[in-house]
């Protein structure tokens, strides 16, 4: 069917339906994330998970969805966007089974690698079978619900995961919080093929394998080899495991330029990097997801340093989501003149707010103070992270924009693997084998420091790309 039979042949009931149903598959991986980083501290108990094995838990998720973003997109666009969400919800919903009945460490990181692997298939199909489903006056609804959607994963997921491993159904504990899925995951293999008309599958772009392999090869084994570096003693493979990940970048990198000169498709396409705000955003976008870590070690720091429950670490979470999905809500309602200046001004205060937060684990104080400093973050972030999103797409050619996005969006799922595994690591190292609730608190602390010299190195590249960009105009 055709993108203008789309349009015109469906009512507009049936095409929002149809949209909230591949929503449905855009929200799951988001969740995933926040769902489990507030269960890790049960699943460690559990399975008896060392500390390289807890991070690749959420690294090895990341690291999986980050590299097959683009490639689940082209997969869609080649035999049709409904059948390949379809076959990453089956596979999605396989994992989930997985990893919910793991007996061991070792294959929950398996599951959750293949599970971030299936999420990659069915995530991009929203936002492809966007402009397929409305006409233009229609687009900017569909965007709104889609952010408020990721908004509500940001500022539910820890809490609703907190909820699930406290109330401990059926005696299942942490392993709810992968098994919800489940149903989910039928649900909707039953309805989208009766409320989701097929798009796409009539473009034939090829698919850029050795490119997929090369990423995966040099993202994988640089967070392999920080994530057991530490538990392995820094043993000769590690250290050339770590040794090959830059050279398999160079690789990467040399590979996309050959096949785009025998007019392949690449996966970077170097003629977006010609264009200096997409280049430059692409690093700060980077670094803007190495707040990461703290989802996973807020919730270490209150669970496994101060004993507190999944139930209460996912409450004493809420207000950095909270302020993260209203923020975006109070900027649009700003004079547009002002929005070229929320980039710096939610960067500056995200950082307050994690450095304050940082400065709450190293004196081990709750309360108010936790509470303002948690609420300033999340705040920042979402004043930020808008503004980012405008500047780094803001310049590239309107041809362009949908692959711009995809390796946008595999950026920021990059620095989140990346800085999962690189502070984990760092975490693990400073809170070495002392298990008080002050060494965590110190552990965490440095760990947040970590996190805010990434921001200001964001902040800094980000308000001088913007600065250049006003005087332009």
């Amino acid at each position: 069917m055709s993108d203008t039979v789309l349009l015109t042949s469906l009512s507009p009931a049936r095409r929002r339906v149809a949209f909230y149903m591949l929503l449905l598959g855009a929200l799951m991986p988001p969740l995933n994330v926040f769902i489990v980083t507030i269960a890790l501290p049960s699943i460690r108990a559990s399975l008896q998970a060392n500390a390289s094995e807890t991070g690749l838990i959420v690294s090895g998720y990341a690291a999986a969805f980050a590299v097959c973003l683009i490639t689940g997109g082209r997969l869609g666009d080649l035999f049709g966007r409904r059948l390949i969400y379809l076959v990453g919800m089956v596979g999605f919903t396989l994992m989930s089974l997985l990893c919910g009945l793991a007996p061991s460490a070792e294959l929950l990181v398996i599951g959750r690698i293949f599970q971030g692997i299936c999420a990659a298939l069915m995530a991009p199909a929203v936002l492809a079978a966007m402009r397929t489903l409305f006409g233009p006056s229609e687009i900017s609804w569909a965007l709104n619900i889609y952010g408020t959607g990721i908004g509500l994963a940001v500022a539910g997921g820890q809490f609703f995961g907190g909820i699930l491993v406290a109330a401990d159904l059926w005696g299942l504990g942490w392993r709810s919080t992968f098994l919800i899925n489940v149903p989910l995951g039928i649900a909707a293999l039953i309805a989208t093929p009766l409320l989701v008309p097929e798009s796409g599958g009539r473009d034939k772009p090829h698919l850029d394998i050795g490119g997929v392999v090369l990423l995966t090869a040099a993202l994988g084994s640089f967070v392999l080899a920080v994530s057991v570096g530490r538990d392995q003693h820094w043993a000769p493979w590690v250290l050339a495991t770590l040794t090959a990940s830059p050279l398999l970048l160079i690789a990467f990198f040399l590979f996309e330029r050959a096949l785009l000169a025998r007019g392949g498709m690449p996966i970077l396409d170097a003629s977006l990097l010609k264009v200096g705000s997409f280049r430059r955003g692409l690093l700060v976008a980077l670094l803007f997801f190495f707040t990461s870590p703290f989802y996973l070690f807020f919730s270490l720091y209150l669970q496994a340093g101060l004993g507190e429950s999944a139930l209460a670490a996912g409450f004493a979470v809420l207000p950095y989501g909270v302020a993260n999905f209203i923020a975006p809500m109070l900027a649009t309602r700003t004079p547009a003149s002002w929005r070229r200046y929320f980039f710096g001004i939610g960067m500056a205060v995200e950082i307050l707010g994690y450095g304050g937060v940082g400065l709450c684990g190293a004196m081990q104080t709750g309360g108010l103070l936790l509470f303002v400093a948690l609420f300033i973050g999340g705040f920042g972030q979402g004043i930020a992270m808008p503004e980012m999103i405008r500047g780094i797409l803001g310049e590239v050619p309107h041809e362009h924009t949908g692959l711009a996005a995809g390796i946008m969006n595999s950026t920021l799922q990059i620095g989140s693997a990346v800085s999962i595994a690189a502070i984990g690591s760092l975490f693990f190292a400073v809170l070495g084998d002392d298990r008080g609730s002050a060494d965590y608190g110190h552990a965490f602390a440095i760990a947040m420091a970590s996190v805010v010299v990434a921001l200001t190195v964001s902040m800094l590249l980000g308000f001088r790309k913007s600065v250049l960009a006003s005087a332009k105009a």
